[in-house]
């Protein structure tokens, strides 16, 4: 008897390891090595009543705006040292001004790409995503639903254990949108984020986060390039381990300070399978 509650015993404690270990190494920054799958669905739910002028003084819209995206991504490992990854990335976009639906729509495709520039350093990675986007026109006319431009996202992840329940994961991103037509601008946005994460219990995962976000492009027909625009969000989230392949993902932000941009909140939910 006392032989099989050991045996009972070592058994939970080497779940909870593999669990622990599906959760905190499998971080952004951290590959898929050869043979890997990942498939990740997330749904991110923008809401705004108001937006902020270039003083950062809110102005009422009149009506409530929200737009739904779906992102699917799939990223399979092709180096043994878990150095390379290759995907693909795809987005849906529902948007609804004054409780009226747009519809779903795809709005973009493209190819990804995930590596490690320095052998000794698995904790820092890059990401770089080339996006195509869907349905023309109808994407911005004859109201936004999503960018109607091609999309050059590369993010650079790293992240920084702490201890044994706390950790630090930075990213940096560069986010060009090129134009599709005469009639728009190029312009890009450069991200900056920070997440402080806790395990309470091996299968849980506790986080707040902090995102400043500037956007850069043409200014005026006198002024060619210059900061358009700015953005900082504080959110938080938790993650759950359903089984030591599936992990469930579900946040809030808030859009507390901006100039010329927006003024809302978000809702996300994520799904991340691994095999």
């Amino acid at each position: 008897m006392k032989k099989i509650l050991l045996l009972c015993l070592n058994l939970l404690a080497l779940g909870q390891l593999m669990a622990q270990n599906s959760l905190q190494q499998y971080t952004p920054s951290v590959l898929l090595s050869k043979g890997q799958m990942e498939l990740k669905l997330f749904n991110n739910f923008y809401t705004q009543t108001q937006v902020r002028d270039e003083f950062g003084n809110a102005v009422e819209l009149g009506q409530r705006q929200s737009f739904l995206n779906n992102q699917f991504r799939y990223l399979y490992g092709l180096s043994e040292a878990s150095r390379f990854n290759v995907g693909m990335e795809m987005n849906l976009t529902t948007a609804w001004y004054g409780g009226e639906s747009s519809g779903l729509l795809f709005t973009s495709i493209g190819p990804t790409v995930k590596f490690v520039p320095l052998a000794n350093h698995g904790n820092f990675s890059v990401q770089s995503t080339f996006l195509i986007p869907l349905n023309g026109d109808e994407l911005e006319k004859p109201v936004f639903i999503n960018h109607n431009r091609y999309t050059w996202w590369t993010q650079f992840f790293y992240d920084h254990k702490i201890n044994e329940q706390w950790s630090l994961f930075l990213e940096a991103d560069l986010l060009f949108r090129f134009k599709a037509d005469e009639q728009q601008n190029n312009f890009f946005r450069v991200p900056l984020s920070a997440i402080v994460s806790c395990f309470p219990t091996p299968k849980l995962t506790l986080y707040a986060n902090a995102q400043y976000a500037s956007a850069y492009g043409k200014l005026t027909d006198n002024i060619e390039f210059g900061r358009t625009r700015w953005y900082t969000q504080l959110g938080f989230g938790t993650k759950y381990l359903i089984r030591n392949n599936l992990e469930l993902e579900l946040s809030y932000a808030n859009f507390l300070w901006s100039k010329r941009d927006g003024a809302g909140q978000a809702f996300n939910f994520g799904i991340r399978i691994l095999r």
